[in-house]
């Protein structure tokens, strides 16, 4: 979007701001944070993408009646900076977030936005999320542009009375300083070098190192304090063009090996920030992780002991455990991390009320709706055919969102593996296509590089429908994913589709939005989050 267009549609939104501020004071951010994230019906790689402008408001009023004062937002510097080099803008992205932010404001509902998020799915000619964190690191171009995503963000969300609060994750960058730990000596010596590491040892007065340590070895004590370092510079730097912004701190800890045995090392913890600061918790969070179960009483000692530490022992409650993952459904870890018994989940999070009450400031869900880990750009077509080629017929983007193709057109798309949102640790078979759409029959059929063609029958919705694709899991993290679409009878017309190997259930509502397992559990537990008095 031109700098023209930006300040236009900045400055309406501020005069507005400021009439509903003159006629009703200034916004009333509740005091106990009671939050869900909000990804409509994507994921945190694509809700942006793929939110429907006409379903926001409604959305975020059943939020609303669900108990939550509070929304979270993950917004992207990965698709809405698009350029670098010279920093340039999606104008889509920003549109979406005024529409959320415009619902919120409509709803009297509070907005804090998790800012600089490094993932975010995308077509060719993208870096990964933790090469763009890595150059953020190392390269003063890159740094520039970063600051600017923040300011400009930061007068988009501060032109709306909804908004409460920014925060950047530790997480944006510790899998970028991991990921220099496991490479070869030649450019862990280099990178000692660029990163700044040679220079904060020497300013600790030690010498005599020439290289990033990897994991295990004698210096990792120091690159772990190191990251700890950088990353707080970072964060120093981006409160300079986004006032008032906040960090989620690494709360789990570190697992040294020394010559004394095994220490568990903690992060900075930002204490000496004044505003709300920002935390998490699940419950593999101290546990053995041997795939146990977890009664309602030994995962509340567990969460005493993280919410103990984090607000010195209630002295310093000014924090929001804005991932309270009371179900914890992360592939990568299923049957390793400890989860809570099923049938105890109520009883945990009413012995959770006055632990969260007396030791911190609020909390928030990160799964409040069930969601598949779609990896398709621009699935329901909001963005017209950004990411889409028609290799043969004729498709067009419809007006409101969707395609319609007409008989012999073929879609495709192709996204590399970096950028896919796929996982090595989490391996597959096949990857299930759910199209959302018309009645299809067999006119519809579907293949991944170039393997057989499948075709989609009825689903569990009116109007879904799903097939399973073979796909060979080895040459798609070697070489990417190749999509095909081909049509073979009369129109089509499709609203969205879906390309996942997995589902990430939290037990709220489903994908569907309908009541889930712990729906009714979550609603009592935030009446009496409303409810509790500190003190009494």
């Amino acid at each position: 979007m031109s700098d023209v267009a930006f300040h236009v549609r900045l400055g309406w939104h501020t005069v507005i701001r400021k009439l509903r501020t003159a006629l009703q004071g200034p916004p009333a951010h509740p005091d106990f944070i009671r939050a869900a994230h909000y990804f409509s019906d994507g994921w945190a790689l694509n809700m942006w993408q793929v939110v429907n402008p006409a379903s926001i408001l409604a959305e975020l009023g059943t939020i609303k009646d669900d108990g939550f004062n509070t929304v979270i937002l993950v917004f992207p510097w990965r698709g809405f900076q698009t350029d670098q080099l010279c920093p340039a803008y999606d104008p889509f992205y920003e549109r979406q977030l005024h529409r959320v932010l415009t619902a919120a404001d409509r709803l009297n509902m509070s907005v804090i936005v998790r800012v600089a998020y490094t993932y975010q799915l995308a077509v060719s000619n993208n870096l990964s999320g933790i090469t763009q964190a890595q150059r953020l690191l190392t390269d003063d171009e890159t740094q520039l542009a970063w600051l600017d995503y923040l300011g400009r963000l930061y007068r988009i969300c501060h032109s709306h009375r909804c908004f409460r609060q920014g925060f950047i994750s530790w997480e944006e960058f510790w899998h970028a300083f991991g990921s220099w730990q496991l490479r070869n000596i030649r450019p862990r010596r280099e990178l000692a070098v660029t990163t700044g590491y040679l220079d904060y040892l020497s300013r600790q007065g030690i010498e005599g190192v020439e290289e990033i340590p990897q994991p295990g070895d004698p210096g990792h004590a120091s690159f772990h304090a190191f990251t700890n370092h950088r990353i707080r510079e970072l964060y120093e730097m981006a409160l300079q063009v986004f006032p008032g912004l906040s960090m989620e701190f690494r709360v789990d800890k570190e697992r040294l090996e020394t010559d004394d045995g095994v220490q568990w090392v903690s992060n900075d913890d930002y204490a000496d920030h004044r505003k709300l600061r920002y935390t998490y918790w699940a419950p593999f969070m101290g546990a053995e992780n041997k795939g146990e179960t977890l009664g309602a009483g030994a995962a509340a000692d567990l969460l005493s002991h993280m919410l103990d530490e984090v607000s010195y022992q209630g002295s310093q409650p000014g924090h929001v455990v804005d991932q309270f993952n009371f179900v914890d459904e992360a592939p990568k870890f299923k049957g390793i991390h400890a989860k809570i018994k099923e049938d105890e989940i109520p009883d945990f999070l009413q012995l959770a009320v006055p632990l969260l009450r007396e030791m911190s400031r609020g909390y928030g869900v990160w799964a409040y709706r069930d969601y598949r880990q779609n990896i398709l750009f621009n699935a329901r077509f909001l963005m017209g055919m950004r990411g889409w080629q028609v290799i043969q017929g004729k498709a067009r983007p419809r007006r409101r969102g969707g395609i319609r193709i007409a008989r012999g057109g073929v879609l495709r798309q192709f996204l590399p593996p970096t950028v896919s949102g796929l996982q090595r640790g989490v391996g597959f078979e096949s990857l299930t296509l759910a199209v959302d759409g018309k009645v299809i029959e067999s006119r519809l059929q579907a293949r991944i590089n170039a393997g057989p063609w499948v075709a989609p029958s009825a689903g569990a919705g009116a109007r879904e429908w799903v097939c399973e694709i073979p796909v060979d899991f080895g040459a798609v993290m070697a070489d990417g994913l190749l999509l095909e679409l081909r049509n073979s009878g009369g129109r089509l017309d499709i609203d969205a589709l879906s390309l996942h190997h997995w589902v990430f259930r939290g037990g709220i509502r489903d994908e569907e939005g309908q009541e889930s397992t712990y729906y009714a559990a979550l609603v009592a537990f935030n009446q009496s989050l409303n409810e509790y008095h500190v003190g009494a």
